[in-house]
């Protein structure tokens, strides 16, 4: 556990000297957020259909772009080469990796929610709206996590990224748009989708953790 606090501490610190990163990916979310709210005024009355898939669109877009250097920068300096070698878990590694990503996630998305509330005027910092977006959030960082590690040492990881993540995310991105339009009400049957949300989040989080110490180190 000293390890793994260790490891987490220094990746939170990493994550705010490298914040321009995820100030991007914030920024991002909220150009989108801002864009979708006035093309929707000018093409529909009745937004909240809508709103599930311009949520979860803008979440997965934003978290792809901010995870997507999670060991870029270590692989440039030499640090990820020193933790290989160091008498650390590859599995404290990589769960650290991913509360530091979900951390700043979690920030960015909890203040999309309360944007989007303003321009969309709907109530979406709701309990069961927020552990639905934070359930999605543990699995959609668990895989892109991982996915950072084989593209790390790549030149072009940027474009490789989301070629390597949407395929394998789209069930969660079906998933989480009908169990948050459950959440909001909506006729899409919340329940068997909350359920499915879930069932991918744990084969997430489970088999990136398993698969991560063999991909570190190809």
């Amino acid at each position: 556990m000293s390890a793994a606090a260790a490891v987490l501490g220094k990746d939170l610190r990493l994550l705010w000297r490298q914040r321009a990163g995820w100030l991007s990916a914030a920024v991002f979310a909220a150009i989108s957020v801002l864009t979708y709210s006035f093309a929707l005024d000018l093409a529909t009355g009745e937004v909240r259909p809508l709103l599930p898939g311009v949520l979860w669109v803008t979440f997965l877009f934003a978290g792809i772009i901010a995870s997507g250097r999670s060991f870029a920068a270590e692989v440039e300096q030499g640090t990820f080469d020193a933790l290989m070698v160091a008498p650390v878990s590859r599995t404290a590694l990589y769960v650290a990796k991913v509360v530091s990503n979900l951390l700043a996630l979690l920030l960015i998305e909890l203040a999309v929610l309360l944007l989007a509330t303003i321009l969309f005027n709907t109530a979406l910092l709701t309990p069961e709206l927020i552990a639905i977006m934070a359930l999605g959030t543990v699995g959609y960082v668990s895989l892109t996590t991982l996915l950072s590690t084989l593209g790390s040492r790549v030149r072009s990881r940027e474009v490789l990224m989301p070629v390597l993540a949407l395929p394998l995310l789209v069930p969660l991105l079906i998933a989480a748009v009908r169990a948050t339009g459950g959440a909001l009400d909506l006729p899409t049957g919340g329940s068997p989708w909350l359920l499915l949300l879930a069932a991918f989040t744990v084969w997430s989080a489970v088999g990136s953790a398993l698969l991560f110490p063999m991909v570190a180190e190809q």
